[in-house]
């Protein structure tokens, strides 16, 4: 099982001053980060609002993120299993639909919804809710010498778009953007082509990430040490 942690925590003594890394990344000289659920959010503003106004659904922060952790779990029980992932949920935009789903947005009210979002995704991505604890975190990181980069699974390309958006892009010796290099996680393919760059053994590169299924299994299948961000304690078991 991969072991949760929260990589958020005891980063600093305040003692001394010093950097102290949580016990899942001593001796490791590089840590990936997964983008979307990790190091940014749904925009929950843009998307209850939405919402509001194309179904007429009042709908909480709270609820869309808790609907959209649970979807993220529905597909891990079958990359857990091994096998491959239901038709709609290959198809692009899955994880809202199937969330908006879950909060009983289906129909007639949803296919207005969609439009809505696909055009308002055109003038600003979707995911731009930047983590307060991002930017610490990563500085933190590389004040103690590690490396760190991203590995982010889209299905447009405008990972760099959207780090840029938020202001992360700077902050990483580089990023891999699965539209780009034709892999997707949980493929060890794609967590091979950043360990090519790195010029560093599995072992010796965290990978950081809020999906169970794609990051934490597949980051352990290629040989890294994989860290699980779980802030609503849905794998209790791993």
């Amino acid at each position: 099982m991969a072991e949760v942690v929260n990589v958020n925590a005891g980063l600093r003594d305040a003692d001394r001053g010093a950097v102290r890394l949580h016990p899942a990344l001593r001796d490791v000289r590089a840590v990936l980060f997964d983008a979307g659920g990790t190091l940014v959010h749904p925009d929950w503003e843009r998307l209850a609002l939405m919402a509001a106004q194309e179904a007429g659904n009042d709908l909480s922060h709270a609820q869309l993120q808790r609907a959209l952790r649970e979807t993220l779990r529905d597909a891990d029980i079958f990359l857990q299993r091994g096998e491959a992932l239901p038709s709609d949920m290959q198809l692009p935009g899955w994880l809202f639909r199937r969330m908006y789903s879950a909060l009983g947005l289906e129909g007639e009210a949803y296919e207005r919804l969609n439009r809505r979002m696909e055009a308002a995704h055109g003038e600003r991505h979707l995911w731009c809710g930047l983590d307060s604890e991002a930017v610490p975190v990563i500085a933190e990181l590389k004040r103690a010498g590690l490396r760190v980069a991203v590995i982010s699974n889209t299905e447009d390309g405008r990972l760099e778009e959207l780090l840029r958006l938020v202001r992360l892009d700077t902050h990483f010796d580089f990023l891999i953007d699965s539209h780009a290099v034709g892999h997707r996680k949980p493929d060890a393919a794609i967590f091979r082509l950043a360990l090519a760059r790195l010029d560093l053994p599995p072992h010796e590169a965290a990978y950081i990430g809020d999906s169970y299924g794609h990051d934490a299994l597949g980051a352990q299948a290629a040989g890294l040490r994989p860290v699980l961000l779980d802030p609503l304690d849905l794998y209790p078991q791993a």
